[in-house]
C-alpha cells in the first residue's frame, strides 16, 4: 500500500485551551501515550491516491473545493467515545455548521474519484462522526472507563476525578502544594477538567502525509502557504486578522446610533497575554499590543464620547499591562467602573449599580454570585467570560442573567437597547437561552440557540 494521507481542519481560536485540556484529561487517566498531540476536525481520509495521482493533483482538487469558503464555523461540544478497529476513541464532539458539511461532502465527492478512502465514512459523507480526538488507540474497557470519570455538566475539579496515573502523581502533587504567588509568578494557572461549550472556525486546511503536513490551504487568503509560513506567527497573525473582520470581532469605522445611548461590557483583560488562549480570543499570544490596539479601537468605534458606559470589571491584568489610568484615558464615553476580581481598589470604582429599560429592572455586578437572593430583576454581569456557556450563556431568561464578558458580546461593547430588544423579540418569547450575542451558524445540542439576528449594526 502507498502512503496514507490525511484532510483535516485543525482548531485556530480553540487550539491551545483544546491541547492542554486533552493533555489533563490523558494524564489524570494515565494515557498520556495515546494522546491526540494536533486536535483537529478530519474532513476526509485517510486514503491512499489512486494510479496516475500526483501530490500536485491532490492539491489541486483540494484548492478547488476550498475556494467558495471563508472561515468554517463549528461547534465544540461533550465528550463522545466510539469503539474503532483499532481500539477506543475518547474525542470532543463536534457540532459542524452548514458551511462545514458542505466543505466536507464536496471534498468526499472530489476526492473519491482520485483516491482511495480507508474510512468507510467517507463513501457516505452524512454519516460522518465529527470530532476532536483527545485519545485513541486505547486498549479495551479503556475509552469507557475514561468516560465514566469524566464530569458532565459544571464544572469538577480534577481531584474528584479518578486517580492519576503513579507517574503523574508526585509531579501533581509538587504543583498542587506551590502557593498561590508561586504558581502565579511561574505562570501555571491550571485548566480545569470540565465540559466546554465552544465555538471556533477553521480558516485552515491541513493536509497529512503519513507524519507529516504535505501543505496547508488558508481559507481567509485562499492560497497554499508557503512551508515556512505555515509554523509562524507572523503568518497566523495575518490569518487571524482576517478573520477576526470577516466574523465582525473588529471593527474598520464608527457605529452610528443617536447620542446617548447607554452600552455595557466586560472583561477586557487588557495586557494580559494568556487570556488569549485561557479564553480562545481570535488574537496570537506572542502579541498582547494587537489584542489591546483592537479591543481599544472597538470601544471607540462603538462609543461617542456623549454616550454612558457600564463597564463591568477586569479592565487589565497582568505584569506587563500598563496602568489602568492609561487605559481609561484611551477609552471614549462616560464610564462607570463596576470592580473586578483583577481591579485594583482606586477608589474610582463601585460594586454595583442599577438602571432600568423598557419597565425591566438590571442590576450590574462583575460575578452574578454577588446578586442580592432576593432581587427579582435581571442580573447583568461577566466574570465567567466564555468559560462555562452552559451555565452562563448571552442571556439565560431562566435565571434573568446577561453574561456580557468581552468573548461573549463579540469584543465590543453592546447597548442596553439592544439587549431590551433582544429580550423582548427573541428570548421571551422563545424561552430558550441565547449562547452568543454575534451570529453564529451552528447550535449547541442542548437546544441553546447560538445565533442573534438582532445586533446593532
Amino acid at each position: 500500500m502507498g502512503k496514507t494521507y490525511l484532510v483535516e481542519i485543525r482548531l485556530a481560536r480553540t487550539r491551545w485551551r483544546i491541547k492542554e485540556l486533552s493533555r489533563a484529561i490523558t494524564q489524570q487517566f494515565g494515557v498520556g501515550h495515546y494522546r491526540e498531540r494536533h486536535p483537529h476536525v478530519t474532513l476526509f481520509g485517510p486514503f491512499t491516491l489512486g494510479e496516475f495521482v500526483c501530490e500536485q493533483d491532490l492539491l489541486d482538487t483540494i484548492a478547488t473545493c476550498a475556494a467558495p469558503y471563508g472561515a468554517i464555523p463549528f461547534t465544540i461540544g461533550e465528550w463522545e467515545r466510539r469503539d474503532g478497529v483499532h481500539g477506543g476513541v475518547v474525542a470532543f464532539s463536534i457540532l459542524p455548521s452548514p458551511d462545514f458539511v458542505e466543505l466536507a461532502t464536496g471534498l468526499s465527492r472530489a476526492l473519491t474519484r482520485i483516491t482511495t478512502s480507508l474510512n468507510p465514512w467517507d463513501q457516505d459523507p452524512g454519516l460522518k462522526w465529527y470530532h476532536a480526538t483527545i485519545a485513541n488507540h486505547l486498549p479495551p474497557g479503556k475509552a469507557g472507563a475514561i468516560m465514566a470519570g469524566l464530569p458532565a455538566g459544571t464544572q469538577l475539579a480534577s481531584d474528584d476525578l479518578s486517580p492519576p496515573h503513579p507517574f503523574f502523581s508526585p509531579m501533581r502533587a509538587f504543583f498542587a502544594a506551590l502557593s498561590g504567588p508561586i504558581r502565579h509568578f511561574l505562570n501555571l494557572e491550571a485548566v480545569p477538567i470540565r465540559p466546554v461549550l465552544l465555538d471556533d472556525a477553521g480558516i485552515r486546511i491541513t493536509v497529512m502525509r503519513e507524519n507529516e503536513i504535505l501543505g496547508e490551504y488558508d481559507l481567509m487568503q485562499q492560497r497554499w502557504l508557503a512551508p515556512e509560513e505555515i509554523p509562524d506567527d507572523r503568518s497566523w497573525q495575518e490569518s487571524m486578522a482576517r478573520y477576526r473582520v470577516s466574523a465582525g470581532f473588529e471593527r474598520s469605522g464608527q457605529f452610528p446610533h443617536p447620542p446617548g445611548k447607554v452600552f455595557l461590557i466586560s472583561d477586557l483583560h487588557l495586557g494580559h497575554a494568556n487570556i488569549i488562549r485561557y479564553c480562545s480570543r481570535p488574537f496570537v499570544p506572542s502579541d498582547v499590543d494587537e489584542m489591546d490596539r483592537v479591543l481599544v479601537a472597538n470601544w471607540n468605534y462603538t462609543i461617542s464620547p456623549g454616550d454612558r458606559v457600564y463597564f463591568l470589571g477586569d479592565l487589565r491584568y497582568g505584569k506587563g499591562a500598563r496602568t489602568e489610568k492609561e487605559y481609561k484615558s484611551l477609552l471614549n464615553g462616560t464610564v462607570t467602573y463596576i470592580g473586578g476580581n483583577h481591579d485594583r481598589d482606586t477608589g474610582e470604582t463601585v460594586s454595583s449599580a442599577r438602571i432600568a429599560c423598557n419597565g425591566m429592572d438590571f442590576l450590574l455586578v462583575h460575578d452574578p454570585a454577588e446578586a442580592p437572593s432576593g432581587y427579582t430583576g435581571w442580573v447583568i454581569h461577566g466574570h465567567h467570560h466564555n468559560n462555562d456557556l452552559r451555565a452562563f450563556p448571552y442571556i439565560d431568561p431562566e435565571r434573568k442573567q446577561i453574561n456580557v464578558s468581552a468573548e461573549v458580546v463579540g469584543y465590543f461593547p453592546v447597548s442596553l437597547q439592544e439587549i431590551c430588544r433582544t429580550l423582548k423579540e427573541t428570548v421571551l418569547p422563545s424561552g430558550k437561552s441565547l449562547l452568543l450575542r454575534y451570529p453564529y451558524t451552528a447550535i449547541s445540542r442542548d437546544g441553546t440557540d447560538g445565533r442573534n439576528v438582532q445586533r446593532d449594526e
